[in-house]
């Protein structure tokens, strides 16, 4: 509707753990921070909890749903904000090429480019928007105007991972940084109390 929004996630995350603690934000591009939605997430192996600090109707509680059964509502956004998603994304491009190697996030890396088709982009999908889409992406083939960007440390670490999918009239591109990769982190235990929801009632732009 010729408005571009960005949403931010930033938090520390033990991927062998399966524990992070993420802060959410969404807000139209180009406007104040303090205009900004909120979100509060904390992972806890097969268990998401989350709540929006600041509601309308005042209420702020914490919610639980399962982790593997959050489903996508928008192109390129991870189920939850789940950081695991975005890997098990890219880990499916194909035709992959090196395309040098630069300093990202203050440590020299590899750059890997390659394609996306219509299998990382739907994965995990609500069922009627897949529906709608895979046919006309299937048919596109590697015409699809979606690409993978993934830059390797020399340790064989991934630092940071790009997807884009343009289609001219509306492009979206989801950029992961992981930093300080190896350094011990602090997850905030899950709160006491949380009001369990099924996965299919979890919606939203904030949600992914």
């Amino acid at each position: 509707m010729g408005q571009d929004f960005t949403t931010t996630v930033k938090g520390a995350f033990d991927m062998k753990a399966d524990r992070g603690s993420l802060k959410v934000s969404l807000a139209q591009t180009g406007t104040s921070s303090d205009a900004a939605v909120p979100l509060d997430e904390i992972f806890h192996g097969s268990t998401v909890y989350f709540r929006m600090p600041e509601e309308m109707n005042g209420d702020t509680g914490w919610r639980s749903t399962p982790r593997d059964e959050a489903e996508v509502h928008a192109m390129l956004r991870a189920p939850l904000n789940d950081p695991e998603f975005v890997l098990r994304q890219v880990s499916m491009a194909h035709s992959v090429t090196a395309a040098g190697e630069e300093k990202v996030n203050g440590v020299p890396a590899r750059h890997y480019t390659g394609k996306l088709n219509h299998k990382p982009l739907l994965l995990r999908m609500v069922k009627e928007r897949r529906e709608k889409a895979e046919e006309p992406m299937v048919k596109m083939g590697d015409g699809l105007p979606a690409t993978a960007d993934v830059w390797v440390t020399r340790d064989g670490l991934i630092t940071r991972i790009l997807l884009v999918c343009d289609f001219g009239s509306a492009k979206v591109s989801s950029t992961m940084n992981l930093t300080d990769l190896g350094k011990a982190v602090t997850v905030a235990s899950p709160p006491q109390g949380a009001q369990a929801v099924p996965a299919a009632s979890v919606d939203g732009p904030l949600v992914g």
